[in-house]
């Protein structure tokens, strides 16, 4: 069997307008991906930069795949929540990243964005804060639908990873 492991974490966002942010992240692969160790979704810290409004979260991630074949490889989900100044936590923005799949270090910066929906929603987004949000956001990750969405860009999450890769060429996978 190839394997595939990443180690590495979820590091800072930039470019919000909010500034008490936290991250839930989920990594998703196909059926030919198993887990041999480590967790497949997390949470971050909410983390605050009033100075550089840049929340730094260091999250650690670390996880062993195997696989025999390199269709549907992981990808990282990204849902990031922010706080009001009422203290309630909302939805802010989706971000999907692949996850390289050569060895060495990888520094990616995840675009995120947020469905904006018609006038109606986005003056409840605007006034209230209520975003809207998809009902299974795992769809983002396995189809191209999410390209018939009206969305606004967002900020940026920086993710660093170290991937080791083992056995790849063994299945006709060379990297």
């Amino acid at each position: 069997m190839a394997e595939l492991h990443i180690i590495g974490k979820i590091s800072s966002a930039k470019d919000f307008k909010q500034q008490r942010l936290l991250c839930k992240w989920s990594f998703h692969a196909g059926n030919g991906w198993k887990v041999l160790n480590g967790y497949e979704e997390g949470q971050t810290q909410e983390s605050c930069d009033l100075y550089t409004n840049e929340p730094i979260w260091d999250h650690p991630i670390d996880l062993h795949y195997t696989t025999q074949t390199l269709q549907n490889s992981p990808k990282l989900l990204l849902q990031i929540f922010c706080r009001d100044v009422h203290e309630r936590i909302l939805f802010t923005s989706y971000g999907v990243c692949n996850i390289p799949l050569s060895p060495g270090f990888h520094s990616i910066e995840c675009h995120t964005w947020k469905p904006i929906g018609n006038w109606k929603d986005r003056l409840r987004d605007q006034f209230l804060g209520i975003t809207l949000q998809l009902k299974s956001p795992s769809v983002l990750v396995n189809s191209l639908d999410r390209f018939e969405l009206l969305t606004q860009s967002m900020g940026t999450v920086k993710i660093e990873l170290h991937i080791l890769a083992r056995n790849f060429e063994k299945y006709g996978c060379h990297l």
